[in-house]
């Protein structure tokens, strides 16, 4: 979806690089790419984000709409969204260990009843 972002910003807007970079949330993508590499490593079954960088996200999405993305593409982005307002909800604090960032694991939920 960020790539997207970035290439519908690219195509139509004559903006400078950086403002297309923040504007389409590419630079989140260097990020979530070394946590994936440490998640995978560590056996997560999710990338940690941090509730902040939801913006790069959000952004991308508001200018997909603008710039004329791919209804599938927003569609997507949409829901990435509503996951997040979830997820939001259930927000951890993160240690970093060794330069990566590291969630506590969720505490087990108690059946009800």
């Amino acid at each position: 979806m960020i790539e997207h972002a970035r290439q519908c910003l690219e195509a139509d807007s004559d903006a400078d690089p950086q403002t297309i970079r923040n504007a389409s949330g590419a630079e989140l993508l260097p990020l979530l790419y070394a946590r994936a590499g440490a998640a995978l490593a560590c056996g997560a079954d999710g990338v940690p984000m941090l509730v902040c960088e939801i913006r790069h996200v959000e952004a991308a999405v508001v200018n997909l709409q603008s710039y004329g993305g791919h209804e599938s593409v927003l569609c997507e982005g949409h829901a990435l969204l509503e996951r997040f307002a979830v997820r939001g909800k259930q927000a951890r604090t993160g240690r970093t260990v060794d330069g990566v960032l590291r969630l506590p694991r969720p505490t087990p939920q108690t059946p009800c009843g």
